[in-house]
C-alpha cells in the first residue's frame, strides 16, 4: 500500500489528558498506536493536510511534532526573550494548507507562525 492511501484511512485522535490515538477507518474498535503526547492539557491538534506531521498543544506552553507513525520530531517550548515570553498557553493550531507553516493561537491573544528550515516565509 503506498503511503497516500495509508493516510487516507488514518485518524488522529487526541484527548486532553495527553493522549493521541491512531486508528485505522477499516478497524475503528483497536487503535494500532497509543501515545503520550503531552503530561495532561493537551488543549490542540493540528495535522498536515499533504506532509506527514501532526502538531500538538498544551496549556504548559509547549508544542510537540510528531510523524504519523507517533515518533516526535520536535517541540517548540517556553523561553524568555528580551520581548517577553516566547510561547504562551496554547488555545489552537493549523498548518498551511500546502506549505510546512503552523500557526499557534494562545491564551494571551497572541499568535506565532513556525516554518520548517526549508520554507520561506512571504
Amino acid at each position: 500500500m503506498n503511503f497516500f492511501s495509508l493516510v487516507f484511512f488514518q485518524i488522529v485522535s487526541a484527548s486532553q489528558a495527553g493522549d493521541m490515538q491512531f486508528l485505522d477507518m477499516r478497524n475503528l474498535m483497536n487503535p494500532y498506536l497509543t501515545i503520550k503526547a503531552h503530561r495532561g492539557s493537551l488543549t490542540a491538534l493540528s495535522v498536515h493536510r499533504h506532509a506527514p506531521i501532526i502538531a500538538s498543544g498544551s496549556a504548559k506552553q509547549i508544542i510537540k511534532l510528531f510523524s504519523l507513525n507517533g515518533e516526535q520530531l520536535d517541540s517548540i517550548t517556553y523561553h524568555l526573550t528580551i520581548m517577553g515570553q516566547k510561547i504562551s498557553p496554547v488555545s489552537c493550531l493549523t498548518f498551511h494548507p500546502y506549505q510546512v507553516l503552523l500557526a499557534a493561537g494562545a491564551t494571551d491573544a497572541l499568535f506565532s507562525i513556525y516554518a520548517d528550515d526549508n520554507t520561506q516565509a512571504r
